[in-house]
């Protein structure tokens, strides 16, 4: 039942990211988080789910906005990461920047 719970959390906060979206409304960044993909590996919080992946939490909103355009850009090589930065728009990295650097 917990992870129905979760699942039922997650498409909502999918749904809303979506129709803020489509209304030209701003996008929540912790909406567009679950929309990207980002809590996969990361958290809805920042704080990663494995120890193998990095917290996001309490790093400089600059530092992950860099980051993430560097992936972006392929100059800091992480396959991973690539292929989850490769689509971002600028207005989008800001908006997960600022969502995770709080």
């Amino acid at each position: 039942m917990n992870t129905l719970k979760k699942f039922l959390q997650l498409a909502s906060i999918g749904v809303v990211a979506l129709l803020g979206a489509c209304s030209g409304e701003p996008v929540d960044g912790a909406a567009l988080a679950v929309e990207k993909g980002c809590i996969a590996c990361h958290g809805q919080d920042g704080k990663a789910i494995a120890d193998i992946y990095p917290n996001l939490n309490g790093q400089w909103e600059r530092y992950l906005r860099l980051q993430l355009q560097a992936y972006r850009s392929e100059k800091r090589v992480n396959a991973v990461m690539y292929g989850m930065a490769k689509d971002l728009t600028d207005e989008e990295i800001r908006i997960l920047a600022a969502h995770y650097g709080k």
